[in-house]
């Protein structure tokens, strides 16, 4: 098993559509289950689609079942995450990003 990251940062872009909804949630998912971190932060903008503000929910649902604290904000973490990837490496720990 990973080692447990600190933190999980996603950002997931403000125009996401609904037939890319499911792969992004999925993809988030399989990160979670795969590095479990001790947190996740979501970046959500405020010009987000339906479809973006669905991701919400369903990282929120999947933080609360697996007992991980979620945290959401509108200025991402580090504006080279994108939907889908994570900061599981050096930013995570808190080096310069790659």
């Amino acid at each position: 098993m990973p080692t447990r990251a600190r933190v999980l940062a996603v950002n997931v872009p403000a125009d996401l559509d609904v037939a890319a909804r499911a792969a992004v949630a999925l993809h988030v998912q399989r990160i979670v289950f795969a590095y479990r971190p001790r947190s996740v932060r979501l970046h959500v903008a405020r010009s987000a689609t339906d479809a973006s503000l669905s991701i919400l929910a369903r990282v929120h649902r999947l933080c609360e079942a697996l007992g991980i604290p979620l945290s959401l904000t509108t200025h991402p973490w580090n504006p080279h995450v994108v939907a889908g990837h994570n900061a599981v490496g050096p930013e995570a720990e808190g080096g310069a990003a790659a």
